[in-house]
């Protein structure tokens, strides 16, 4: 794999970004990478390029200080795979320093299952000896009972990664893994697999170990949000990730604009009543739309301004 460039967006307008990665995209030979430096989580970024070049790019991003990522940009080669798992495992991010034979041993012993809204992949305290890579849709990792407030610790994309921690210990569950989007489909791969490929390719752990430390740092932040931040600017710390960089209002990025507002509330540590005043409170001063009471649309420049006025 070849790095040809280093593109820093940080001094770019935010609605002028994802023009500058289509353009340095275009360029890039198939299995060729660039890499994207930018000062704000990047997903909307991401979503925003996924949407206009579909399965022709591969984001792998690191988050290496409070206000700096770099993602990794690789154009997708051709299409060759005789089996659709494995084209999709060549498409995960942290299974890409495998070698062949590695991602060959995953696939044949992987399992694709697709569920829907709120249907539930791994209960709390469940024993459930697997890694999971997401293919399609959105699941929420969280926690919550009659007896407890309901929480969303973190969202998995596609191409994302989950039951990292029990794949190390081999404990028991200690968060709910849910669907949070209409539908979604994920590879189910067994414990004891991906433990054998580990044992003799090393770049597997190492893999799964960044995913978790990643994980980590975002989950400190949240906590340090939630306890620092008014509940405006934590709310709009949710919204972020699925804002697109675009000038002013733009169409809100899957599967926010189904979710409700007691789900923001969870992420954002809070309770529907508070989250739906907030919301509110956003929608009046331009940063969000709301159609038949779910949020539509979001102004990315004005919701990044907003949490940096409330750091």
């Amino acid at each position: 794999m070849k790095e040809i460039e280093r593109l820093d967006l940080r001094r770019v307008p935010i609605p002028e970004r994802a023009a500058k990665v289509f353009a340095a995209l275009d360029n890039l030979p198939p299995g060729a990478s660039v890499t994207v430096v930018t000062d704000n989580e990047p997903r909307g970024l991401t979503s925003r390029i996924e949407q206009e070049r579909k399965n022709q790019a591969v984001f792998d991003p690191l988050r290496i200080g409070s206000s700096e990522w770099l993602i990794s940009v690789r154009r997708s080669p051709a299409e060759n795979e005789l089996s659709p798992t494995l084209s999709l495992l060549k498409r995960t991010p942290i299974l890409a320093a495998l070698s062949q034979a590695s991602i060959e041993q995953l696939a044949a012993q992987s399992s694709v299952h697709t569920v829907r809204r709120g249907q539930v992949i791994i209960g709390e305290d469940a024993e459930w000896p697997n890694l999971g890579l997401v293919v399609e849709g959105v699941l929420a990792v969280g926690s919550g009972s009659a007896h407890a407030r309901p929480r969303i610790y973190y969202d998995v994309f596609p191409h994302e990664m989950f039951g990292e921690i029990a794949f190390f210990d081999g404990a028991r569950s200690n968060a709910r893994v849910t669907a949070l989007s209409k539908l979604a489909r994920y590879v189910q791969i067994p414990r004891e697999v991906a433990m054998d490929v580990a044992q003799r390719d090393s770049q597997l752990p190492l893999a799964i170990g960044r995913v978790t430390a990643q994980r980590k740092r975002h989950m400190m932040e949240a906590l340090a949000t939630q306890g620092t931040m008014p509940i405006i600017a934590r709310i709009a710390h949710v919204l972020v990730p699925f804002a697109v960089p675009e000038h002013g209002l733009a169409p809100a990025v899957p599967p926010l604009p189904n979710m409700t507002q007691a789900q923001i509330a969870a992420a954002a540590g809070t309770v529907k009543e508070v989250a739906a005043r907030a919301i509110a409170e956003l929608e009046t001063r331009g940063m969000l739309r709301r159609e038949r009471g779910h949020i539509r649309f979001l102004n990315r420049e004005k919701l990044i301004a907003l949490i940096k006025d409330g750091e």
